[in-house]
């Protein structure tokens, strides 16, 4: 078991320092990370589509009739 846990302190550390080394704790996943970001970019970036905009002004409408019904 000894030589075992010395194996995975090694391999941990080794794991850890090439992290260090290329300046990111994903590794492997940094590339995916990017490219979700960039994705999530995209789509935010994008107009709200008018029926949206209609169904919160009416949401809003809802709202303020609802709160001026119960004063």
């Amino acid at each position: 078991m000894d030589d075992r846990e010395h194996e995975d302190a090694t391999l941990q550390m080794s794991h850890s320092e090439a992290s260090t080394k290329s300046g990111t704790e994903l590794g492997p996943n940094s590339a995916i990370g990017k490219r979700l970001k960039a994705y999530y970019d995209d789509v935010a970036s994008e107009p709200v589509p008018d029926r949206f905009l209609s169904l919160l002004d009416a949401l809003d409408a809802a709202e303020r009739a609802s709160k001026a019904d119960r004063e």
